[in-house]
């Protein structure tokens, strides 16, 4: 039974990725939201780059929810998967309105890379902001094993990096790491361009970072993606060392880390929680 309600989910993502450039169909201006009054300059060297993830968190949330709770062989279920391929056609995207009705702690997620870019700017690094060339990285299409359309969409992408001129591009997700880091090397024609992650920019300039008076210890979860395929883990423990602040490994950390759950949700909810 609950196949079919995989793959209901999977096809709604890869249809929209594919004609939307991010899972859910958000817009352009809706994606760049974030940047409010941080003034960022269209042009430089270090592009800084969202793929939108955190800003579709809550919509995607909301999407899988619902879908659990949905007889995907039922009738009505076919009726309303007609019904939304009829709106589409319109131009307006079903999962995109409802999911919005339902999406909570936008701000919150949506605050996530306002903090980040402010955090670079503070630290020295002239970073840059095209919202035309922020499109989705494509990690579910290929965490998902949809190669084939992964392919002819990372040609978008990889365009809209190129035309930026950067020298470098700084991702905020490590499954956009990856993908630029690993993945479209292999696939595409992806430019000399370096590739850093936001905490690896931190790391570096960790010695202009102010101490923080914080009472509590924090428990270190190391990204999956970050520790196994990047190798990427000491460097959150020297800027937590740097600033003063006490820490506590989880019992499976680096590069015995598991995952979040976060991908997982798509195919087996109760056991993401």
């Amino acid at each position: 039974m609950s196949k079919p309600k995989i793959l209901a989910v999977f096809e709604i993502i890869r249809e929209n990725i594919i004609k939307y450039n991010n899972p859910l169909g958000l817009k352009t201006n809706e994606i760049s939201i974030w940047v409010k009054d941080l003034d960022l300059p269209t042009k430089g060297d270090i592009l800084f780059y969202t793929g939108g993830e955190y800003q579709l968190l809550p919509y995607i949330d909301s999407l899988v929810k619902t879908m659990a709770y949905v007889d995907t062989s039922s009738t009505l279920f076919s009726t309303l998967m007609k019904a939304r391929k009829m709106i589409n056609k319109i131009g307006i995207n079903s999962e995109k309105i409802y999911t919005s009705l339902l999406a909570k702690d936008k701000e919150r997620y949506f605050s996530i890379n306002y903090k980040a870019a402010y955090i670079l700017k503070k630290l020295g690094y002239n970073i840059f902001y095209n919202k035309d060339a922020d499109l989705y990285s494509g990690a579910l299409l290929y965490e998902l094993g949809f190669w084939k359309e992964l392919k002819e969409y990372a040609v978008k992408v990889v365009d809209g990096i190129k035309e930026t001129g950067a020298k470098t591009i700084v991702c905020l997700s490590p499954h956009a790491s990856e993908m630029f880091k690993i993945i479209y090397p292999k696939i595409t024609d992806f430019p000399d361009i370096e590739v850093k992650t936001f905490i690896e920019l931190v790391w570096e300039k960790r010695h202009l970072l102010p101490p923080i008076k914080y009472e509590y210890p924090v428990v270190i979860h190391d990204s999956c993606r970050m520790a196994r395929e990047l190798g990427i883990a000491e460097e959150y423990r020297d800027i937590l060392d740097t600033i003063g602040v006490n820490y506590i490994e989880a019992y499976r950390n680096k590069k015995w880390t598991t995952c979040c759950g976060g991908p997982n949700k798509m195919l087996f909810g109760e056991i993401s929680k």
